[in-house]
């Protein structure tokens, strides 16, 4: 079959794509995570799916529920894990982890997932050249079956690597070294259970067609909803984490208490994010979201040293911190150099005379020379008698004459009038 039959399906499969790595991003209310690492998880999911799709036979995956199941999802889970693995060797040569909380999990996970299922389609419509039951399109549109299909297919390959990345983020910062085998053996179970149930519900003799999909959308509802309540337990410790970790970090000009306010209202970090792009453009946005990502992940990794009695070694969570608060201090720093070395406007004002005017001098500066008297190189009005109000203050505080002094003076006085009135 020519490509260009598939290319709908696969452009339709890789936009619901990232419609849902869209929600996942802006679910992520507290720590956005970077997209480098986003689009990783993504590419390495669908590589995974191309894999498994030019190494085994395609007739078991597509009859043999029980085989492809596992065969899918240990290809999912392999992908993700070495997205984590890359994330870790990023975060000991940098000093903090990207990942800090189940909510990452969720979406590193997810990445993976939906990569997962476009790699998918990718290999099986395109590569191979079967056409799969997303395409069913025709020269001018898609079905409404066809539609549902693919952002079934979308929600459920999204879901299972959720699952995945969950187990996956609970054991990046385990204690114990089982902690960390385990959690993402259950996280693959997981995923395993609830895809097994989903593709058996949706292949029934008497669940075929629109009844068949129909019971796969109610196949996904437990897992839905076990990832929602993830999501919401996860945001509410961040938050949490947020409003008693950063408190403290006042005293140090880490995090000051405006900067404090904007973090914990997602509406108010909204408005100022509006705010900064429109007036200041798109590096100082992005250099913002890096400083309050940084607050947050301190937050974070604070609330892990205070539950973690064995953090207090230099090589635990107490390192990551102080790194965390270098990184802090560094960003707003340049924050700073680059609100100062901007042009005039309404970020700041530039201290560099140019050809054929005067310098623009910032308001701080113009109210400093004002109050030294100066106005534009000048005295400004009432400058001398300010002074001369200060001369006065001066012979104050002389001390008072003696009376012999006093004598001699009224003396002197009286030979110089009688001085001048014989002239």
């Amino acid at each position: 079959m020519p490509i260009t039959q598939h290319a709908p399906t696969l452009a339709l499969t890789l936009g619901m794509a990232l419609v849902y790595l869209v929600v996942v991003r802006l679910v992520d209310l507290n720590e956005k995570e970077p997209l480098w690492a986003v689009g990783m998880l993504f590419i390495l999911g669908a590589l995974g799916a191309c894999v498994l799709g030019l190494g085994v036979n395609m007739a078991v995956l597509e009859l043999r529920v029980v085989p492809a199941v596992l065969a899918k999802e240990l290809a999912r889970f392999i992908a993700i894990a070495a997205g984590v693995g890359v994330l870790s060797a990023v975060a000991a040569r940098r000093g903090w982890s990207e990942i800090n909380g189940l909510m990452d999990g969720v979406v590193y996970g997810a990445a993976g997932g939906l990569g997962f299922a476009t790699g998918d389609v990718l290999i099986h419509d395109v590569v191979l050249g079967s056409l799969s039951s997303l395409g069913e399109l025709g020269s001018f549109g898609l079905s409404l079956r066809g539609a549902g299909s693919v952002a079934l297919i979308g929600l459920s390959d999204g879901v299972f690597g959720a699952l995945m990345g969950i187990g996956f983020a609970a054991a990046v910062h385990a204690r114990a070294p089982l902690q960390r085998f385990l959690f993402p053996l259950c996280g693959y179970l997981a995923a395993v259970l609830a895809h097994a149930s989903y593709e058996i519900l949706g292949r029934g003799n008497a669940l075929g067609g629109s009844e068949g999909l129909l019971r796969r959308w109610s196949a996904l509802i437990l897992p839905v909803l076990v990832v929602v309540v993830v999501m919401v337990v996860a945001l509410a410790q961040e938050k949490r984490a947020i409003q008693q970790q950063l408190v403290t970090e006042a005293d140090t000009g880490v995090v000051t208490p405006d900067e404090l306010g904007v973090l914990q209202s997602v509406l108010a970090r909204e408005v100022l994010y509006v705010k900064t792009l429109w007036r200041n453009g798109f590096g100082r946005w992005a250099a913002l979201r890096d400083l309050h990502n940084r607050q947050v992940q301190l937050a974070l990794a604070k609330h892990r040293m205070a539950a973690d009695s064995a953090a207090e070694s230099p090589g635990g969570v107490s390192a990551e911190v102080q790194q965390l608060r270098a990184a802090v201090v560094e960003l707003k720093n340049s924050l700073e150099h680059e609100a100062q070395g901007a042009a005039p406007g309404p970020a700041a004002a530039s201290l560099e005379p140019s050809p054929g005017r005067p310098a623009a001098e910032p308001r701080r500066l113009k109210k400093a020379r004002k109050c030294d008297g100066l106005q534009d190189g000048k005295p400004a009005r009432g400058a001398k008698q300010k002074r001369a109000n200060r001369s006065g203050d001066k012979h104050k505080d002389r001390p008072p004459a003696s009376p012999s002094d006093r004598r001699v003076g009224a003396r002197r006085s009286t030979e110089r009038g009688k001085t001048g009135g014989g002239r």
